[in-house]
């Protein structure tokens, strides 16, 4: 009996706060400047990408899933190499903190995972992976945003790598690692996102 009583008041609490979020879907649209550390690359522009679901849950905090494209890597300060280029798709959940009620201005927060696009399950399978780096990588994340009433939202990002990418490709090393400490993604992004009211 304690049981069912039990299951009925979550059910009824999950029902209650689920009828009292606000869902919007959104895009974002905006640039990297990335490099990897322990390497003597420079700074690369890329682009990036995202779709995501806004779960605002109350006037200080919204739960915010998202897919991203992000171009990373960095760029080659010797002639005859090129720069390094890395494509992921990043699976990140962003929780965002509103610093007063009714005002835009929010912190960012959260962990993402990225999955090298070249270095795939695919690929690895049929042999046909040309990529210099492991096919994965965990992040976290951090930035400032404000959001407008009308949906218009500017975010700026600081996203660092955890895992090693291991630029095992001896041309690599010899011209770029510099042969100490792990190399590590380092990202400055910036975006223009914009969510959608389908109420």
């Amino acid at each position: 009996m304690n049981k069912v009583f039990f299951g009925l008041l979550l059910f009824l609490f999950s029902g209650i706060t689920f009828a009292q979020t606000n869902i919007r879907p959104g895009i974002r649209l905006g640039f990297n400047s990335a490099n990897i550390s322990n390497t003597t690359l420079d700074n690369k522009i890329g682009p990036n990408a995202a779709v995501f679901v806004d779960f605002r849950f109350s006037r200080h905090y919204s739960l915010q899933p998202e897919i991203m494209y992000s171009r990373q890597g960095g760029k080659s300060n010797i002639r005859t190499n090129e720069d390094l280029d890395i494509d992921y798709l990043s699976f990140g959940v962003v929780n965002k903190f509103f610093v007063a009620p009714n005002q835009g201005l929010h912190l960012i927060l959260g962990p993402s995972l990225d999955f090298d696009f070249e270095n795939n399950l695919i690929n690895v399978i049929n042999e046909t992976n040309d990529s210099d780096v492991t096919p994965l990588d965990l992040s976290f994340f951090f930035g400032i945003g404000y959001e407008f009433d009308f949906g218009l939202i500017l975010e700026a990002r600081y996203k660092q790598g955890l895992l090693d990418i291991d630029l095992f490709d001896e041309d690599f090393e010899s011209d770029f690692y510099r042969g100490e400490g792990n190399t590590l993604n380092n990202v400055f992004q910036f975006g223009v996102a914009y969510k959608f009211d389908l109420r």
